[in-house]
């Protein structure tokens, strides 16, 4: 997916990939690259003195780099900030490995010692400018004395933020609310897709920059793993009209959820979603997007003709990597049962579909239910759960469907409901796979008794959800009481 240069530092460190234009730069694998040099010239001239041999050579093989990164990002300088756990460059906040994590803790320390946040480095910089620094930072880590720091120092062409790199007390509270910040990834995601299809209706091609998007769904399956109930709150929500963009962004993420329920790698998982993304591009551009489990469908020979020839419409836009392999695929099973009757022209009647199709067709079928779009009458998460569940074996695969199931529950997280005991409440939380699916964790709308009930535990046995409720009808705002729970 990466595109690749054929540019090499001369450090240890993989140069960033790009082929000269700030479009192409990966940010992610650029601010990295860019913070371990940082790291490694630091690092020697903390052990030797700013003038040996040794941190000149870190220099001397840095500044090179340096100078040509900048080109390629355009910008007249780079800065690096650095609050607790967290590093920007450029004001894009770095995804490190635990290897990184650690040499960002010792620069912390020593930014600390110094009493700096961030440091901006202009395009002009020279070798004896930083060296000047180098020995401005090292005496002020020596002393140690915070109200002096580096307040002194004033070095052309680069700019000292001043400071502690510790997070402030809100900064910390932001943090641990991630729901807050899994909201804003979804949301962005959602923008983004929209304003992508705009372009590729307004260009009929659909090449067109997904980079963005690509990262936005590489962030979600990184938060799968811990933040999933959050992320599957916001989908049934409508946080936005329902249409082909927010469609294809929640197809993205169910199908993305089952590939990682399944087991597959993390990297795999990124590139279901950006299929499922790259699918209803195609759609806008007139490739067809089945409806498997209501739509008739052609004849045996006319479904494979169509399949066909959307394929050879689609063969001058795919460039043979993964997710062009997946939208060739999805094309080509497109119209296809579940399991192949006799007389399909291009299957062995044992052969079953490809396993991105089949979770493909359930999750799209499910969130088309949810929104209601495309001819399907607009159902509750709770009966869309009952539609599939009553297709399961024919349209779709069984084993899938109760792989969603026991991943959403029968009353997905978000969904707003009623209980017996007369309150309304929101699901929070799907119960634990081997628990009654019927039974999940919920928080009541009630103002004045804000309370969790886990309808799994024993002690609320008395207690069921009676029916599932419109999100309208509720009366007060269930996204905010989901966010902030």
């Amino acid at each position: 997916m990466s595109e690749q240069s054929t540019e090499q530092p001369a450090t240890q460190s993989s140069a960033p990939q790009g082929r000269g234009q700030q479009s192409d730069i990966n940010m992610q694998e650029f601010g990295r690259y860019f913070v371990d040099n940082l790291y490694r010239i630091l690092k020697v001239a903390s052990i030797y003195n700013v003038d040996h041999n040794q941190t000149r050579e870190a220099i001397a093989e840095f500044m090179p780099e340096f100078k040509k990164s900048i080109q390629k990002l355009n910008r007249n300088a780079i800065s690096v900030i650095i609050r607790g756990e967290l590093c920007s460059v450029n004001g894009e906040t770095l995804r490190l490995r635990r290897r990184e994590r650690e040499r960002l803790s010792e620069l912390q320390t020593l930014f600390s010692a110094a009493n700096i946040r961030g440091i901006s480095f202009a395009s002009e910089m020279t070798t004896e400018q930083l060296v000047e620094f180098l020995k401005e930072l090292n005496e002020a880590a020596s002393r140690r004395t915070e109200a002096e720091g580096m307040k002194h120092v004033e070095i052309a062409n680069i700019t000292i933020e001043h400071g502690s790199p510790d997070q402030t007390i809100m900064e910390a509270v932001a943090k641990v609310n991630k729901a807050l910040y899994v909201a804003h990834v979804y949301i962005r995601g959602l923008v983004k897709v929209r304003s992508m299809h705009e372009e590729v209706r307004k260009k009929d091609d659909p090449d067109v920059p997904l980079g963005v998007v690509r990262r936005l769904l590489q962030t979600i399956s990184e938060l799968l793993v811990d933040e999933d109930f959050t992320i599957l709150g916001l989908l049934p929500m409508r946080l936005v009209a329902p249409d082909i963009s927010s469609h294809s962004m929640n197809t993205a993420i169910y199908a993305m959820l089952l590939a990682d329920r399944l087991g597959l790698e993390q990297q795999t998982v990124a590139y279901v979603g950006m299929a499922a993304i790259y699918q209803d591009i195609d759609r806008l551009v007139g490739v067809s997007v089945g409806h498997r489990d209501r739509d008739a469908g052609l004849d045996t020979h006319r479904q494979f003709s169509a399949n066909i020839r959307d394929v050879a419409q689609m063969l001058s836009h795919v460039e043979g990597d993964v997710v062009s392999t997946l939208r060739i695929l999805l094309t080509y099973e497109r119209g296809c049962a579940y399991e192949e009757p006799v007389g399909r022209p291009f299957y062995r009647r044992e052969r079953h579909l490809h396993l991105v199709s089949r979770i493909m067709d359930l999750c799209r079928s499910y969130d088309l239910l949810i929104q209601g779009l495309q001819g399907y009458k607009a159902r509750t998460p709770d009966l869309a759960i009952q539609y599939v569940q009553s297709r399961a074996g024919t349209v779709f695969d069984p084993h899938l469907v109760d792989l969603l199931v026991s991943t959403l529950g029968m009353y997905p997280v978000g969904t707003a409901v009623e209980l017996t005991s007369g309150e309304r409440a929101v699901v929070i939380r799907t119960p634990d796979p081997s628990a009654d699916p019927r039974r999940p964790a919920v928080r009541l709308m009630d103002d004045q008794n804000a309370t969790i009930i886990d309808l799994s535990d024993g002690q609320y046995q008395n207690i069921e959800i009676a029916r599932s409720i419109e999100i309208e009808n509720m009366g007060n705002d269930p996204s905010q009481v989901f966010l902030l729970t």
